[in-house]
């Protein structure tokens, strides 16, 4: 028994280590986050994926190119990183108006898709990302999953 002591010591220690308020921000976050009425938009392509087959061809700089798909609308996303800030550039298809909420490490943004579908966003910050739409011309919200940037 004396063998385990130190093993029961450093359990009870740790036990007793308050969690990081950090932490704890974003346990409640998350909750705010969630939406399970919404369609969900699935990952359907991701040039990352394929970085490391293209790198000789295209070299390594390229932005990322995301694709996600529902049944009726499909997010395709241009990720660029500048500085410790992230942008997003991108268009929804079929091409409708709508609002967009970026959920990201650093809090919600909202932008707007215009008539086109097109939209950016910029100064996001790093970390796991997803975006949720309400179209002008629909009811519900499609959202994507998640992905980390």
């Amino acid at each position: 028994m004396d063998d385990d002591d130190p093993l029961w010591t450093l359990l009870r220690q740790a036990a007793r280590d308050p969690v990081p308020e950090d932490v704890r921000e974003a346990a409640r976050a998350s909750l705010s986050w969630r939406d399970p009425d919404s369609a969900l938009a699935a990952l359907v392509a991701d040039s990352q994926a394929d970085a490391d087959r293209l790198t000789f061809v295209r070299g390594d700089d390229q932005a990322r190119l995301l694709t996600f798909a529902a049944d009726d609308l499909t997010f395709e996303v241009e990720v660029t990183t500048g500085g410790p800030t992230v942008g997003l550039i991108g268009q929804l298809v079929p091409p409708t108006a709508a609002r967009l909420a970026i959920d990201h490490a650093g809090g919600v943004v909202e932008v707007a898709a215009d008539a086109l579908g097109r939209f950016h966003a910029g100064g996001l910050t790093p970390g796991p990302m997803r975006l949720r739409c309400t179209r002008d011309d629909r009811a519900g919200t499609v959202r994507t999953d998640w992905f980390l940037v």
